[in-house]
């Protein structure tokens, strides 16, 4: 599995990321809270909010979820996939094995 850097990552995903970290920026921004703050309240580190914010396609898929989920931007995102689309992405996940 090749590493992930930008220089080999579809112009979609980059586009994405850098518009979501953005989303982010404004969001946290507009509520006027402090980087540390929101981190102390996501139970990220400062320099993970940072990529972010910065739209970096490195960090934990789990980080950029916490930090639009508080927010409220998780929503509108998860909203875009049906019912059926959700049933069958379920469906393709591996079971636990006990």
């Amino acid at each position: 599995m090749r590493a992930i850097s930008p220089d080999n990552l579809p112009i979609a995903v980059l586009e994405a990321s850098y518009a979501l970290g953005k989303l982010a920026a404004a969001s946290r921004k507009a509520a006027r809270v402090s980087q540390v703050e929101l981190c102390s309240r996501v139970g990220i580190s400062r320099q993970t909010l940072s990529q972010i914010e910065q739209g970096s396609p490195r960090v934990q898929l789990a980080h950029w979820l916490v930090v639009l989920d508080h927010f409220g931007l998780m929503d509108p995102l998860v909203r875009t996939l049906s019912a059926t689309q959700a049933g069958q992405i379920a469906e393709t996940m591996p079971r636990r094995r006990r």
